[in-house]
């Protein structure tokens, strides 16, 4: 799972549209992005312990931070990762049928 983070979000960033992609084709409007950093304040209050949907590595001393929020932590990874089997074994399966 690839987020903004890790794709060097640098800052500029693209106008909503108010209007239908096809018109901007048809009548031949550009629009230009512009910098704003607040766009993606949202990654920097990212923590270890915050964000559960990304399987994360936590160095052990963070148990004697927080033994509590460490076990949820790891719980949480076990978690994902039995998800992103569940997920793997279905596309192989769905891929195995359209063959």
């Amino acid at each position: 799972m690839v987020t903004k983070k890790d794709r060097r979000h640098n800052g500029y960033v693209t106008p909503n549209l108010t209007i239908p992609p096809k018109d901007l084709i048809k009548y031949d409007i550009f629009i230009d992005e512009f910098y704003d950093d607040w766009e993606d304040y949202r990654d920097g209050f990212r923590d270890w312990f915050r964000d559960f949907k990304l399987i994360k590595w936590v160095h052990p001393r963070k148990r004697l931070f927080n033994e509590e929020l460490y076990n949820k932590r790891v719980r949480m990874n076990l978690k994902q990762k039995r998800l992103l089997k569940v997920r793997k074994a279905r596309r192989l399966k769905n891929s195995e049928r359209f063959i």
